[in-house]
């Protein structure tokens, strides 16, 4: 049997923490509002609703995203997250459990394979300035977190620094060996292809993807045959 979502004392169900909108955060919502307000005719290069809703989102996950030396608050979307993930790793540590942290926003993109041959495929990526910024801020302030709450820096790893098929793999094997124990990564790396099931005891969404069946996707990850501690 498949495993199935398990949430607190529902099963089934999933978990949610809400992360409080700080003042930063509000006063920042305020101006896309006038921004809406002001959208003119579409114009190559203005201001347009794409544009406004990347930056909503980004300021939803870390206001430092858009707007550089933003306070940090206790209760933050990566705060509440670490605390989250730093919980349930030390709840599995008889077991070596592990964690997948998907997050898509701003995340480098697999835009194709090069092959010479099928040993050598290696994965391209383009990253925007704004990819740049996520991975600098986003990713390496949540393993500092992580760190800090007990989490060694070796068992997290970030699923887009394995740019060939063989750096996925070794990675993945070692998941499955419960030796690395915190994966993070985006929807396109981390949600296809990845057979990590066999120690697998959390999956944390820290941003919602754009169609329902990427989330559908990350959730395979946990809801298939093959977990043999939390199946």
């Amino acid at each position: 049997l498949k495993p199935r979502l398990v949430g607190g004392d529902t099963p089934g169900k999933r978990i949610y923490r809400t992360a409080t909108a700080t003042p930063e955060l509000l006063q920042f919502m305020e101006r896309l509002a006038e921004r809406v307000e002001h959208l003119g005719p579409p114009v190559k290069g203005a201001d347009n609703m794409l544009k406004i809703a990347s930056d909503a989102r980004k300021a939803a996950l870390d206001m430092r995203l858009v707007m550089p030396g933003a306070p940090e608050h206790p209760r933050s979307k990566l705060n509440l997250a670490a605390n989250e993930i730093a919980a349930v790793h030390q709840d599995t540590e008889h077991d070596r459990g592990i964690q997948l942290v998907f997050l898509d926003l701003g995340t480098p993109k697999a835009v194709d394979t090069v092959s010479t041959r099928d040993d050598e495929a290696v994965i391209v990526d383009t990253e925007t300035p704004e990819e740049v910024a996520l991975l600098t801020d986003v990713y390496a302030d949540l393993k500092h977190k992580l760190t800090a709450r007990g989490i060694p820096a070796h068992e997290i790893r970030f699923v887009h620094e394995a740019k060939t098929r063989e750096a996925r793999f070794r990675l993945f094997q070692a998941a499955n060996d419960g030796l690395a124990r915190v994966i993070v990564g985006s929807t396109a790396k981390l949600g296809t292809g990845v057979n990590v099931q066999k120690r697998l005891a959390a999956l944390h969404h820290l941003d919602a993807p754009w169609r329902p069946m990427d989330v559908e996707q990350r959730d395979g990850r946990g809801k298939r045959q093959g977990n043999e501690v939390y199946g």
